[in-house]
């Protein structure tokens, strides 16, 4: 079989001769398949480059929002440990606090002392969750408590307001509670209150703050005045020269109730005071803070 050939014609410009080769088709063939190798090499070296830029644009954003979320994460458990050290000094207040209302200082298993998010899971995401989930926990838990004792704490404030505490007149301690001798007969008598020698005119103020129920006379007491102060609490005031207070009236501690008198079964111008508890006579000098 003859070889097959083939004759390359090159046809330079001007008058330079033309020259011409010949290749057997054998050759041409691996030349063209060469050529398209190279193309078909080139193409995908072309691909695979910019293929590779793609990724390591990919890469570098995934790495800076990595950067990113690493730093935040940092910021939040730094807030999360800023948060847990408040709440820690919360919970020490709220404990003392409950311990001046009266109420149980004993802690929630839950709660912890400061440094309590420093031991964190491996997996920061969970490390966050974890601490905020507590953190509201506990201060739900702060909150609660602190309702009971404001509670609390208003409710002995309005005691306190409503007790008897100081004397209802400025004089000198005659007579005190209990059995004594009656300054009419001379025998011994139950004394249901005190007596306390101060001049007619004197005034006679509140003793705590409550409401006038009675505003009369009585041959025994002569001329009184009976406040409530709630709780179970009452005051009376009696021998008093007049009254400046009406039924229904609303005092406060301090308030002029009355003026110091001699009326009723009096030797002299005084005050007898009584202090009750459901409907007890009880020692208003167990009441008084201001005593003699």
């Amino acid at each position: 079989m003859p070889k097959r050939e083939h004759t390359i014609i090159f046809l330079p410009h001007a008058k330079a001769r033309f020259r011409q080769f010949r290749v057997s088709s054998r050759l041409l063939w691996m030349l063209g398949a060469c050529f398209g190798l190279s193309v078909l090499l080139g193409v995908t070296f072309t691909a695979l480059w910019a293929r590779s830029i793609r990724k390591n644009s990919e890469v570098t954003a995934i790495l800076a929002e990595n950067s990113d979320l690493r730093s935040r994460a940092t910021l939040t458990n730094t807030r999360l440990e800023t948060i847990e050290k408040m709440l820690a000094e919360f919970e020490d207040r709220t404990r003392r606090l409950s311990i001046v209302a009266g109420l149980s200082a004993v802690r929630d298993p839950g709660m912890g002392g400061v440094g309590g998010l420093s031991a964190v899971p491996v997996n920061p995401a969970d490390s966050v969750d974890s601490g905020l989930s507590e953190a509201g926990r506990r201060g739900a838990l702060i909150s609660s408590r602190l309702k009971l004792v404001e509670k609390k704490l208003s409710l002995q404030a309005d005691q306190l307001a409503l007790t008897p505490t100081i004397v209802p007149a400025a004089g000198v301690l005659t007579a005190g509670f209990g059995s004594r001798p009656d300054p009419f007969t001379g025998h011994l008598e139950y004394h249901p209150g005190i007596d306390i020698s101060t001049p007619a005119g004197n005034r006679v103020v509140a003793p705590a703050a409550g409401t006038i129920t009675r505003v009369g006379w009585d041959k025994g007491y002569g001329r009184f005045v009976e406040i409530a102060h709630g709780y179970g609490v009452t005051t009376l005031f009696g021998h008093l020269q007049t009254a400046r207070v009406a039924e229904g009236q609303r005092v406060r501690r301090g308030d002029l109730v009355a003026l110091v008198g001699s009326t009723g079964r009096s030797t002299g111008p005084h005050l007898h005071y009584e202090v009750r508890t459901d409907g007890k006579p009880v020692n208003p000098l167990d009441y008084v803070l201001n005593a003699f």
